[in-house]
């Protein structure tokens, strides 16, 4: 197979034999994949900063049996902004996480690409609120992923006209308050939550720097979108529960 020349963000990164890497890439034309990357972790390697986690690269990559193997990589944007401080380092470690949950090896997208090329950008500016930056990249990742929630009419009886009571994980959408009663596990929202998510299913994630969250706002969507992923891809995120913990520890 030849060399083929592809834009990348490392993802994951494990340790191979004395001073190898594989790394798992987010390409634009390939999808997610595996690479082998030989003497990265040497101090003088060429590879050494294009191998990092976060890192923003054009590779060149020959095609083995089983894996590919990095040739050349140019960086692009390092993204070491992203380890600034440790909130901002456990949101990123989380959308990455996401990231790798939800694409399937070898299977391009490149709407997804671009969407997290943006938040990462987004996530080094610190007069962004981070805790909403991650809120809008759950939502917008999910429904690129195909898990959009209903968010304009009632889950339950299909009603439009009626107003959003609650928020239904397991009929996958807002219902009304007359069919709350069929889900005792939904989450009851403001509708000022679901006019936010629904601004955000319209909009470009770089309108959130004229948005305004409110805590309330901010609560409500942590709740819905926790529940709603660990519903739908069946998983919890370690990097989720620590930032939890952290802010925890932060408020006493």
């Amino acid at each position: 197979m030849p060399l083929v020349k592809t834009q990348g963000i490392v993802i994951k990164q494990i340790n191979l034999g004395e001073a190898d890497k594989i790394i798992t890439l987010f390409t634009d034309k390939l999808g997610k994949i595996g690479a082998v990357v030989h003497g990265a972790r040497k101090s003088k390697s060429i590879f050494l900063s294009s191998t990092q986690i976060f890192a923003y690269c054009e590779f060149v990559l020959y095609k083995g049996k089983s894996m590919y193997t990095v040739n050349q990589s140019e960086i692009k944007e390092s993204f070491q902004g992203l380890l600034s401080d440790l909130y901002t380092l456990t949101y990123s470690s989380y959308m990455v996480e996401l990231l790798d949950a939800l694409i399937q090896n070898e299977e391009s997208n490149i709407e997804l690409f671009t969407l997290v090329l943006k938040t990462m950008y987004l996530m080094t500016d610190t007069d962004i609120d981070k805790e909403i930056l991650i809120r809008i990249f759950e939502l917008k990742s999910m429904i690129i992923s195909g898990f959009m929630p209903n968010l304009y009419n009632c889950s339950i009886c299909k009603e439009g006209n009626k107003e959003a009571a609650r928020f239904s994980i397991r009929f996958g959408g807002v219902i009304c308050e007359e069919c709350s009663s069929n889900d005792q596990y939904s989450i009851k929202v403001d509708a000022s939550t679901i006019s936010i998510m629904k601004y955000f299913l319209k909009n470009n994630i770089e309108k959130i720097r004229t948005l305004k969250v409110s805590k309330q706002n901010k609560e409500e969507m942590k709740k819905i979108m926790k529940n709603y992923i660990r519903y739908y891809l069946e998983r919890d995120f370690k990097s989720l529960e620590f930032l939890d913990n952290i802010k925890h520890v932060d408020n006493l």
